[in-house]
């Protein structure tokens, strides 16, 4: 269960709408600052209901504050004015100083920062939204008749849904609201090319000693990991990575000597294996791109140059990633979405169907419209980068064709992908 999703299905578009008419800001704008306080306002639940002691506080507020998920079926009425908007805000007030504390005006600094919407309204939305949050939370106690055992594990389950929904420009507040990962395992989540080499420059330092490395270890394993991570983004950033680390090392060997020495010529041998792993291709007519090996971009160009054409063959896209319950894209599907229409570009011939599908969470038909959205919103995407537009259909075909169990987290999230296949 994705409460994320369940709760932009219910209020998400009427939210925002209402939301933005009330507050005198642009409906994007508050789109995109609700992309980031949803999240938030759900991790800070997770924070607070990782013990057995913390979620019996939140049933406590639960149940003590009326919160059973009446709230969601009249969102338009709570901005008439008057009481009904006065209560909404008090209401959410109270939540957002349980919940946050003195994190608050942080957060809400830097939602509004991310999002264009004025400090105020920020502050307007987290107000709006905690109640609602509240309500979608209590109505799943309610409805599933969980105590604090079974809110402590609902909620558990809702960690990997909050870090996916986090707009990248808000990831910071991963590590304010506690989601921050063990290093070792982030790194193993990207790439186990990074893990192998965390492993040597540990045991490289076990034998050398040294209390230096107390510190030192964790600085370069962070390090690696952000070279892995560029990958997704393009050689510049492993070469950044590769800089910082030499300048790391650089420092600390003019203090730990041998020590750092041995360190270093691992954290090297690590930015060596990065770099490797991208492959750099030169397409018809000079155009360069690089992907990683076995990604999306590897599969379309083997495609292109093979001999054998399979047109029924899908291609699904592995560097898009969507706002939760919306069609709007991540700045981190640019790299993907600039390959793609390059290749396009230097494939002059080739005509394309871009397919949204979904999971079964939800309504049928509001999926549906979803996937068409979604698959329309990458159709768009390139044709500002100048593809040509009958070149490109998109159709979108909601939870009509799985390829994974929808009973399963991870067959939902498989389900919920855009596929590209060539017609021509």
């Amino acid at each position: 269960m994705n409460l994320l999703s369940l709760l932009q299905d219910q209020v998400g578009s009427t939210l925002a709408q209402k939301a933005s008419s009330f507050l005198g800001e642009s409906e994007d704008n508050t789109k995109s600052a609700l992309s980031g306080i949803m999240p938030t306002l759900l991790g800070s639940l997770i924070s607070k209901g990782s013990s057995e002691s913390g979620a019996s506080g939140l049933l406590n507020m639960i149940t003590s504050g009326g919160h059973n998920g009446g709230i969601l079926d009249n969102i338009g009425g709570l901005f008439s004015g008057g009481d009904s908007t006065s209560g909404l805000m008090s209401t959410g007030s109270g939540i957002l100083s349980s919940l946050l504390g003195d994190k608050l005006g942080g957060i809400t600094q830097q939602i509004a920062r991310f999002s264009g919407v004025s400090e105020s309204s920020s502050s307007s939305l987290m107000k709006m939204a905690a109640p609602m949050m509240m309500g979608m939370l209590g109505k799943q106690v309610s409805s599933q008749g969980l105590n604090a055992a079974g809110l402590m594990n609902l909620l558990g389950s809702q960690k990997d849904f909050v870090k996916s929904a986090m707009p990248s420009g808000l990831s910071g507040l991963g590590g304010l609201l506690g989601f921050a990962d063990n290093i070792k395992e982030t790194v193993s989540n990207v790439g186990g090319k990074a893990v192998e080499v965390g492993g040597d420059v540990v045991e490289a330092g076990a034998k050398a000693g040294g209390s230096i490395l107390r510190w030192l270890l964790p600085v370069l394993l962070v390090l690696l990991a952000l070279g892995y991570f560029g990958i997704r983004t393009g050689c510049s950033a492993v070469d950044n990575a590769a800089d910082t680390v030499t300048n790391t090392t650089g420092d600390v060997v003019d203090k730990a000597g041998d020590v750092a020495s041995n360190v270093a010529d691992k954290a090297g041998d690590a930015v060596d294996k990065v770099k490797d792993a991208l492959t750099k291709v030169t397409l018809p007519g000079g155009a360069e791109i690089s992907y990683a090996a076995n990604s999306f971009g590897e599969k379309v160009v083997n495609f292109l140059n093979g001999d054998e054409k399979n047109y029924e063959t899908a291609f699904t896209f592995d560097g898009l990633t969507f706002e939760t319950g919306s069609a709007n894209l991540t700045e981190a599907s640019k790299t993907q979405l600039d390959n793609l229409a390059a290749i396009l570009t230097a494939y002059p011939d080739t005509k394309i169907r871009i397919e949204g599908h979904t999971d079964n969470t939800g309504d049928a038909a509001n999926n549906k419209k979803l996937s068409l959205d979604r698959a329309n919103t990458v159709k768009n995407a390139l044709l500002q980068r100048k593809v040509v537009n009958q070149r490109i259909e998109a159709i979108g075909y909601g939870q009509e064709k799985p390829i994974a169990d929808n009973t399963t987290d991870e067959g939902k999230e498989a389900n919920r992908r855009v596929d590209l296949y060539f017609i021509k």
